[in-house]
């Protein structure tokens, strides 16, 4: 049999088996027996609020077929989107806010807080899209530190929504750290 030369180049096939290595470490499961359930609630032990953690895991069906690294993407992404649900609230409190201009002010620092944290996780999730773990970590953090500052403006019907928000938030930066 004659031998055929291949125009891949040594550091071509290196490349492709490193983007080859990555794309199945980003979306195949860690252990082939930890899967589903099984990895949500594995993960989810490892955070401070297991509970509200799987079931925010669980309400995405990608999550049943996804390793460490997917489940993270898409507890972000859950972060990303009670974020901006809860903005939504605040926007409309400030709108439909009466005379008690305190509490106007309040949730007018409330919602810059929240509305400067959009991008920042946004950037974040294109961070994490680059494996750039870190820089996602940080704007998840940027993220709990604007509900820090809003709940500590002490706005009585953002308790509840804070609560939610800093729970998902807290338990999804814990998620992350398991990517270090």
């Amino acid at each position: 049999m004659a031998s055929q030369n291949s125009n891949i180049s040594p550091k071509t096939l290196v490349i492709i088996t490193l983007i080859s290595l990555g794309f199945n470490n980003y979306f195949l499961p860690i252990h082939a027996e930890e899967t589903g359930k099984a990895l949500i609630e594995s993960t989810c032990k490892k955070t401070q609020y297991p509970e509200e953690c799987i079931s925010a895991l669980e309400s995405d069906p990608g999550s049943f077929t996804a390793n460490l690294t997917g489940l993270t993407r898409i507890a972000v992404e859950k972060s990303a989107s009670k974020l901006v649900e809860t903005l939504h609230i605040v926007d409309m409190l400030v709108q439909n806010a009466t005379s008690d201009y305190p509490t106007w002010g309040s949730l007018v620092l409330c919602r810059y807080s929240y509305n400067t944290s959009v991008p920042q996780i946004q950037e974040g999730l294109q961070a994490f899209d680059q494996l750039k773990f870190e820089k996602s970590y940080k704007s998840v953090e940027a993220v709990k530190k604007a509900v820090i500052d809003c709940d500590h403006q002490g706005v009585k019907s953002l308790t509840q929504v804070n609560t939610a928000l800093l729970r998902l938030i807290e338990d999804t930066i814990m998620i992350l750290h398991l990517l270090f």
